[in-house]
């Protein structure tokens, strides 16, 4: 649940991402408008990454037999993988690329959902 719950609260944070140019235009005040699409990337990619990172570790350190570990560790490692080249390849000056950003958020999130039957 905690992941989850993680995850969930980075795609709140990061919703108003895609819609920074028309905030900003027509002067909506939002988290992203005040920050900086830039830092909000970038602390919900490292927010994603430590979630990433602890469920790795869950997996490493839990009694043997509690998950099956290639997809509890080696999904995870893969899809924080993922992330991180997803981040690289943000261009946060361009709104296409702001909204692959957050669609990548999304695919991640669906792809846990999905990794979480092979656990």
């Amino acid at each position: 649940a905690r992941f989850m719950t993680a995850f969930a609260t980075v795609i709140a944070v990061t919703k108003d991402l895609p819609d920074v140019e028309g905030d900003r235009a027509f002067n909506i005040s939002t988290l992203a408008t005040k920050v900086g699409v830039s830092k909000i990337a970038k602390g919900a990619t490292l927010c994603l990454f430590l979630n990433y990172v602890h469920a790795v570790a869950t997996g490493v350190l839990a009694k043997a037999g509690t998950f099956n570990l290639i997809p509890m560790v080696g999904g995870h490692a893969a899809l924080a993988t993922v992330l991180l080249a997803r981040f690289r390849q943000l261009e946060p000056e361009k709104l296409a690329s702001i909204k692959t950003y957050y669609k990548h958020i999304w695919d991640l999130f669906y792809l846990e959902y999905v990794l979480y039957t092979l656990i």
